[in-house]
């Protein structure tokens, strides 16, 4: 009789087990079901890696099935749109008047009249730079630019900005300084003066940087290659 008890205890107890593992299981897959559901399904490529991962997939999230292009580029609040309708900058990066902003979908160039088209389940949109010349973009479509980044960092983030300029040979950092209206020199010419009118206080100073390296003070006279990145970005000393 013990025995029967006993045995019967175990299969009570195995029993409920397996039905507490059943229900997890399912728990787990309604979750998932859940969590899918709540993605976007639209996928943007980026070609020429400007834009942070953060960027990338909240442009994403803004861009829905069923509406236009044009509609999730506004709805993100990350993309300005220039009185012709055309992409202006995104993400705190403008382009040279030689420069335009190009989008494919599925791998197919999407004029600039086509920003109306509706978003289908599974698109993916393509982001690149492309000149604003169509003649010398289909001639050679990789267009040489130099990138020159502001970075107020927490001093002063309202004047972080990137901007990318057409490439020249020969051209040094001190040129491409000197070409900007926002930025002055001081009356020597070896250090920057002020930046979009601003002025580092007492505690603070200009750094420049090239692809990550701080400048010496003879160092604005650097040439620059293609795809070079120049960052002025305000320190505290």
């Amino acid at each position: 009789m013990e025995k029967g008890i006993s045995t019967a205890i175990i299969f009570i107890l195995t029993a409920s087990l397996l039905l507490a593992g059943c229900n997890g299981d399912k728990s787990k897959e309604t979750s998932s079901k859940v969590y899918a559901g709540d993605g976007s399904s639209i996928i943007i490529s980026e070609k020429d890696d400007f834009f942070s991962p953060d960027i990338i997939r909240d442009l994403e999230t803004h861009l829905q099935q069923g509406e236009t292009i044009r509609e999730g580029l506004k709805k993100s609040g990350i993309v300005t749109f220039a009185e012709d309708g055309s992409i202006h900058s995104i993400s705190q990066v403008s382009l040279s008047p030689s420069f335009e902003w190009g989008l494919e979908l599925n791998k197919k160039k999407l004029e600039k009249d086509k920003l109306d088209t509706v978003l289908h389940e599974n698109d993916e949109i393509g982001i690149s730079i492309e000149r604003a010349d169509e003649k010398l973009d289909k001639a050679d479509p990789k267009p040489e630019y130099t990138v020159l980044k502001l970075n107020g960092g927490t001093i002063e983030p309202g004047l972080s900005h990137t901007y990318i300029l057409p490439f020249s040979a020969d051209e040094s950092v001190r040129t491409i300084l000197q070409s900007m209206d926002f930025i002055k020199l001081t009356m020597n010419k070896r250090y920057i003066d002020t930046v979009k009118s601003y002025s580092p206080k007492g505690i603070e100073k200009w750094v420049i940087k090239v692809n990550g390296k701080e400048l010496s003070e003879n160092g604005l006279d650097m040439k620059l290659a293609p795809e070079d990145e120049i960052e002025i970005r305000l320190e505290r000393t």
